[in-house]
């Protein structure tokens, strides 16, 4: 095999940097989904960090990259990569990047006047495009409450890069073009964080790419059912999948994802009252629509857990980027849980840099899974478990038809 120059291993090194930094973004949106959102589209920028941090480290075509990536990778994860949010995403994304970019060649400028500013033209996009889609002129209301929230978390955000770049060894590493050596961890702490790999059961059955197509083809009837029982049994089934594919679940984050969405959308009460408790009035409207967000979101996390798996190839160098990326957040998540809030740096230090290296060594051998039972087996597999997941959107459909005809009569 013919040697790669230097000008191309420069190159392969900065998009495997990029489809890293990529990665984090998408892990920290997932985040983001904690905590209550005070108006439509408004975002803490949790997932705007990692770019944040790339000033310095990745030039200006593969900055932009890495917003593309980040834009993708969110509207996969959180499916809406079709519907109208993914402009929001998109110009909001750009726009502040670019301000960011030319902020961050002012003399003296920390990391929180960067944030700062990256935030508000953020903010601009958004409510541009709020008023020109969504709300009209009325949007014109919420604007200095939404610039307002802006600053606050453009300030909390600016606030942390410094903190990190200043104490991160993994940062600073990066920074300086050098590698980072995480610190050695024993086989009983593997164990009890989770990075010990489970079998993967799918892997026997389904070619990488046939199970990244078979993830695609369930986030329809996930996205699509509005019946609440049977999207919550849409969510047991994607983890019964995730399971058998060997991923490791956090069940008390997605316990704790349900309480969380669930009770801020109780606080906004609409619909029949099911128990009022003084304090707090809990309403059948507002309940059913945190447990669904929340169950989607859950759906949405497992279809992607279930998709990605070692080996898979996408067409194009962007789906070659796009695969790593989707790979590096795959080890994040399931690396997360070793992270303490004792020994928060070190921890975040030693998952970034093992993932990083680790991680990327394993899918840079590039095996081909060859599947046990052949074509055949894979076929069944896969038709069986898409008529189960689409026989349920349909009776959701039925369901919610005929409850439309019982009311009208």
């Amino acid at each position: 095999m013919k040697p790669l120059s230097e000008k191309h291993r420069i190159s392969k090194d900065l998009l495997t940097q990029t489809a890293f930094l990529a990665a984090l973004c998408l892990f920290f949106s997932t985040l983001e989904y904690l905590f209550p959102r005070p108006v439509p589209f408004f975002r803490l920028g949790l997932a705007n960090l990692p770019i944040l941090l790339s000033f310095g480290i990745l030039p200006l075509p593969y900055l932009l990259l890495l917003a593309l990536l980040k834009v993708l990778g969110q509207g996969l994860i959180h499916g809406t990569l079709a519907s109208y949010v993914i402009l929001f995403s998109f110009s909001g994304t750009f726009l502040s990047l670019f301000a960011m970019y030319f902020a961050r060649k002012i003399p003296g400028l920390s990391y929180i006047g960067i944030s700062i500013i990256g935030a508000m033209f953020s903010n601009i996009a958004q409510v541009s495009l709020s008023i020109l889609i969504v709300f009209g002129i009325n949007a014109r209301f919420i604007i200095p409450y939404f610039f307002t929230l802006g600053l606050i978390s453009g300030t909390a955000m600016g606030v942390f890069a410094n903190w990190f770049s200043s104490h991160s060894k993994w940062y600073k590493a990066l920074r300086n073009g050098v590698s980072f050596e995480p610190s050695p961890i024993k086989d009983s702490e593997l164990k009890k964080t989770g990075r010990v790999k489970s079998k993967d059961y799918i892997a026997t059955i389904l070619h990488p790419q046939n199970r990244f197509f078979l993830g695609l083809l369930l986030l329809i009837p996930l996205l699509f059912q509005e019946v609440l029982i049977l999207k919550i049994v849409h969510v047991i089934l994607l983890g019964i999948l995730c399971k058998l594919a060997g991923k490791r679940l956090s069940y008390f984050y997605f316990f704790n994802l349900i309480f969380w969405i669930t009770l801020f959308q109780i606080l906004s009460p609409f619909g029949q009252v099911l128990f009022d408790l003084k304090i707090i009035t809990i309403t059948k409207g507002a309940l059913e629509t945190g447990l669904n967000k929340s169950f989607l979101l859950i759906g949405l996390v497992f279809t992607s857990l279930f998709s990605v798996s070692p080996g898979l190839h996408i067409p194009g160098r962007l789906g070659g980027v796009l695969a790593k990326m989707f790979y590096f957040y795959e080890e994040l998540y399931n690396g997360k849980r070793r992270i303490k809030r004792s020994t928060f740096i070190n921890d975040v230090d030693n998952l970034l840099g093992e993932t990083q290296s680790a991680a990327m060594e394993d899918h840079q051998k590039e095996k081909e899974i060859t599947t046990k039972y052949g074509k055949k087996k894979a076929l069944i597999f896969s038709v069986s478990i898409s008529l189960l997941f689409y026989f349920l959107l349909v009776s959701g459909f039925l369901i919610t038809s005929w409850n439309k005809l019982i009311g009208i009569l």
